[in-house]
């Protein structure tokens, strides 16, 4: 979470400060350092990309809605942020439908029901995953359901009661995005059943996260497990090659699709926010120590959080991996944590157009703490 070791996940909850905010918290999850971030802290930045897409999508399909927010590359491979994926991403998709009159009032609803029950690591502790609750939240909301209702509160809990069942049948170990995938299938079906209510079905899931899967991924007992050859396929995605998700039968070898793609993405950078914004070529960026120094030695945030050091990569490190890439989109702004919001933006946005190696060095805010 902090440092990048394997994370230890107790038995017992212990008291534990957080690494960013400094609050001291029980938890259940920390790192043999000693790191431990709290669920706020833990959720903030992917909390802010999921509710955006949430919020402005405009499909009908709860599945192409949750590709797009589990795209964010800042999104942990497990975690509590998958429960307001699924219920969010579900909950957009009716919106977006129509009938039922939902509105983004709605949305936020069950986000704050979601936050009540959906807890980092408690689906092993207390055999409650946090996507069973945001499921049965959207429901509550659909029929009206509380404490004392009739048939609102059965198809409630009847939703809650499928989903748990299909996450347990691919359990073991835990995958938060077989069980997204899983719970919005059975969401959809009991939806029809139970209301009326048609929404898209489920057709592929193109899933690239298994090499990324902490405690091994189930490979061929996971039904949306795509083979070891389609995993290498998403993990080497070069300039010459791009491997597009959203169209299976392309394949773009430089040239110019390859500088249309990026020309767009360039338009895209100015339409979110940035205020100025080109097309640079990496090896013109320039690494040196003294940035690190500076900051070691003045810098108010020095070891404050993972984006300054000693958390944040040193010169040699950032060199090596900018040397993985030949282009880059330069963008400027006058406010660095609105420019870091583009950023992010716009790395979702290539990985969504097959850029799989997109990365955001993102802005920080300068001056006196709560600076924009």
């Amino acid at each position: 979470m902090v440092c990048g070791s394997p994370l230890e996940y107790l038995n017992e909850a212990h008291d534990l400060t957080c690494s960013y905010c400094g609050k001291i918290d029980h938890g259940h999850i920390k790192c043999p350092a000693g790191h431990y971030i709290c669920e706020t802290c833990h959720n903030r930045d992917a909390m802010r990309i999921i509710e955006d897409i949430a919020f402005s999508a405009k499909s009908r399909d709860p599945f192409e809605i949750a590709a797009l927010m589990m795209s964010y590359p800042g999104l942990p491979m497990l975690g509590c942020q998958h429960a307001y994926i699924a219920g969010g991403a579900f909950m957009a998709a009716l919106k977006n439908e129509g009938t039922r009159g939902i509105t983004n009032e709605h949305i936020k609803e069950v986000f704050k029901r979601t936050r009540k029950q959906a807890h980092g690591g408690y689906c092993g502790l207390s055999g409650v995953c946090g996507i069973a609750p945001a499921i049965g939240s959207c429901f509550a909301v659909l029929t009206g359901s509380k404490c004392g209702t009739d048939q609102e509160q059965r198809i409630t809990m009847e939703a809650v009661t499928r989903v748990s069942r299909a996450i347990t049948d691919l359990t073991g170990p835990s995958c938060c995005k077989a069980y997204v995938w899983s719970s919005l299938e059975t969401a959809v079906k009991y939806l029809k059943e139970s209301l009326g209510l048609a929404l898209p079905s489920l057709q592929t899931v193109d899933c690239g996260f298994s090499v990324k899967h902490p405690h091994g991924c189930r490979e061929t007992q996971c039904p949306y497990f795509r083979g070891s050859e389609y995993q290498s396929k998403l993990a080497v995605v070069s300039d010459r090659t791009v491997d597009v998700g959203i169209d299976q039968s392309a394949e773009f070898k430089g040239g110019e699709v390859m500088d249309e793609k990026i020309e767009s993405l360039l338009k895209r950078s100015l339409e979110l926010g940035a205020e100025k914004s080109k097309i640079i070529d990496t090896g013109s960026v320039v690494v040196e120590e003294w940035v690190r120094w500076k900051c070691v030695y003045g810098c108010a945030f020095h070891g404050k959080d993972a984006y300054h050091p000693p958390c944040a990569p040193d010169a040699e490190s950032t060199k090596k991996m900018m040397r993985e890439y030949s282009k880059a989109i330069l963008m400027t702004g006058s406010k660095g944590k609105a420019l870091t919001e583009v950023a992010v933006r716009l790395e979702g946005e290539a990985y969504h157009m097959g850029y799989y190696k997109a990365f955001a060095m993102t802005a920080l805010s300068s001056g006196p703490e709560g600076a924009t």
